[in-house]
């Protein structure tokens, strides 16, 4: 089964006196079968990725603005694609990425170059799911 996910426009959500920055990304998925029939908008579930960033992480990467907007992205998109294909994605209508630190990511030069990485609004990615195992498991 393929599924649809679309991304619509990121939001800077970060609390006041939070060290560091975190975005939401609002996102909806929805099987790729059902797209233009007359049960997509009942079957599309809309949900929201919020991925923060520590102020640590931030500095030495050196990233502001729309290109850290989009590092952040990616890392909720492929967040996200993990947990539709895992058919992990939770019920719950936020979800929360790890926090982005020195310790849980520690190369010095961030892994992303956001010159290629896409624009988070409109951006729409297609996820196959995993079949499940069929027998009996050897534990």
């Amino acid at each position: 089964m393929i599924f649809t996910i679309s991304f619509g426009e990121p939001e800077n959500v970060t609390n006041p006196g939070q060290d560091g920055v975190q975005y939401s990304f609002p996102f909806s998925v929805i099987d790729s079968a059902l797209i233009g029939a007359p049960e997509q908008t009942a079957r599309t579930m809309t949900h929201r990725i919020i991925v923060p960033i520590s102020r640590s992480r931030l500095v030495s990467w050196s990233v502001q603005d729309d290109a850290l907007i989009k590092i952040l992205f990616e890392y909720g998109k492929r967040h996200v694609a993990y947990l539709v294909k895992s058919n992990d994605l939770p019920a719950e209508y936020t979800i929360r990425f790890p926090t982005i630190t020195t310790v849980s990511h520690p190369d010095s030069v961030c892994p992303f170059d956001p010159a290629v990485i896409e624009e988070p609004t409109g951006a729409s990615i297609a996820v196959e799911r995993a079949k499940p195992q069929i027998g009996f498991s050897a534990s």
